[in-house]
């Protein structure tokens, strides 16, 4: 049985603690049995992945010999499963408001509800999410939108809800990743620019650093605007990091940043060191040109790209630093913001070495956790190899069956075929005592094999890392759409 430290052992191997993955950021070395998944790219200079399609060139696949089906889920079980979960109906966001009432009560006063998802390429999880963010808007005044993607591209995506300005399918397109390249994605953000029209107030919002390219974009733009002569001094010295940084498409140089020398990367990072000190030395100037919106949006936007430099390094891993973008934002928005925050079931996930965990330091009580879990159904992946890598094109996938005494064998002992179960405030009784024992769960990420699915379950105690579930019984792929990057940065 895979081990949390075995299947995705980054947070493990560097931070000694057990750890799980989602197969779409830091990994540890490459396993001869288990191989690293990338972070959402595909082999060659581009990202894009015009369509959700099978490959011809791909193998067949493989006979595979399932597990033996899940031993029938006691009675008493299925009584407390029925008793204590909220059934809900249907996943789009436009079902009505009164199916989801029972949030109120979930949420409460939390400031931040961090909603998870078991694979990249599930729609009724997008669809349920941006259900779930209408609702919190609409009726418990949530006004922040925040996503597992670029900190400076998703800005443009800010403006677009804001204003109206710009076209929302190429900014979409010029977050880099085809995970959020979809359909589903696509209709929450038109959705947030028809309430922001009719008066309301949400933000769209990235929390990532994988692409620094934009960030420093950003930085050399701002300098220009108020301090023409002394930009080539303090750019000058991010011109280490910027060389190997990606375009508006997201391709980057090959090599890149990661297959320097380490020596090469301290230089670069301690004069990436001395920008920041400069910048910050000529504050009260820059910000009498500009304004104080305007330096906080540069600093940030330079520290961003040194926590890129963080990651190659291997000082910062990407959980801490997305966990340090979500709660500087939040600190943004003051004590009345609330934000919903959109990532893998890993990340906001309290386990330790996680976004999450990170998260629950500094919000307390005042975040909610969901992870989501489903059955049976199909989504979408790349095609993970056994000798390491994924390639694409980006295909559909059948889920395997639960695995026997999983989570999931247990969920699906519920009548009902769609619903939330809160793990807070439990006893361990006879119906429940399965929730108190560590026991295999579903996660992949943005690669997925079916000849090895053994690969995709691994074991947690699942209290520990959330505070309710959203399952469904079955669960369809998602639909992308093709690229359209935007033009410029």
């Amino acid at each position: 049985m895979p081990t949390l430290a075995r299947r995705f052992g980054a947070g493990a191997a560097l931070l000694g603690l057990l750890s799980f993955g989602s197969g779409c950021g830091d990994s540890a070395p490459a396993s001869p049995s288990l191989p690293p998944e990338p972070a959402y790219t595909r082999p060659g200079e581009s990202n894009a992945v015009p369509a959700v399609v099978a490959s011809p060139s791909l193998p067949p696949e493989p006979a595979y010999t399932p597990p033996p089906p899940p031993a029938p889920v006691p009675d008493e079980v299925k009584d407390w499963l029925d008793a204590n979960v909220h059934p809900f109906s249907g996943s789009h966001l436009s079902w009505p408001s009164e199916g989801l009432e029972f949030l109120r009560d979930l949420v409460g006063d939390a400031r931040v509800v961090a909603l998870g998802e078991n694979t990249h390429g599930t729609r009724d999880f997008f669809e349920m999410k941006a259900r779930i963010l209408r609702f919190l808007v609409e009726e418990m005044g949530f006004d922040t939108f925040a996503i597992e993607a670029s900190w400076p591209e998703a800005r443009r995506l800010d403006h677009y809800v804001r204003t109206g300005e710009g076209d929302p399918e190429e900014l979409l397109s010029g977050l880099y990743f085809w995970i959020w390249n979809t359909e589903s994605v696509l209709e929450m953000i038109e959705w947030m620019r028809a309430h922001n029209e009719a008066g309301g107030e949400i933000g769209f919002h990235g929390v990532d650093l994988q692409f620094p390219g934009m960030a420093l974009h950003l930085v050399r733009e701002y300098l220009r605007s108020v301090d023409p002569a002394g930009e080539p001094q303090l750019t000058g010295k991010l011109d280490c990091l910027t060389r190997f940084a990606n375009d508006h498409r997201g391709r980057r140089p090959h090599p890149g940043y990661d297959a320097q020398t380490d020596a090469y990367r301290a230089e670069c990072g301690a004069s990436m060191e001395e920008a920041r000190e400069l910048l910050v030395s000529r504050r009260t100037e820059y910000e009498a040109v500009a304004g104080e919106e305007a330096f906080a949006v540069a600093l940030r936007a330079l520290r961003v790209a040194f926590q890129y430099h963080l990651r190659a390094t291997g000082e910062q891993l990407r959980d801490e630093s997305m966990a340090e973008n979500t709660i500087w934002l939040a600190e943004r928005l003051g004590t009345t913001g609330r934000m919903v925050l959109w990532a893998h079931n890993i990340h906001v996930s309290t386990f330790p070495g996680f976004q999450g965990e990170y998260q629950r330091e500094a919000f307390g009580d005042g975040m909610v956790t969901f992870a989501f879990t489903h059955e049976y159904g199909q989504h979408s992946a790349l095609l993970a190899r056994e000798e390491g890598g994924c390639v694409g094109p980006v295909r559909e996938f059948n889920l395997d069956d639960p695995v026997p005494d999983s989570y999931e064998a247990y969920l699906a002992g519920a009548s009902a075929p769609e619903f939330v179960l809160d793990l807070r405030d439990l006893r361990n009784e006879p119906g429940s005592a399965w929730l108190f024992e560590p026991r295999r769960t579903r996660g992949s990420g943005a690669c997925y094999s079916d000849e090895f699915p053994e690969w995709y379950w691994i074991e947690v105690e699942i209290r520990e890392g959330f505070d309710a579930i959203i399952h469904f019984e079955t669960t369809r792929p998602t639909t992308l759409l093709p690229f359209r990057y935007p033009s410029s940065f």
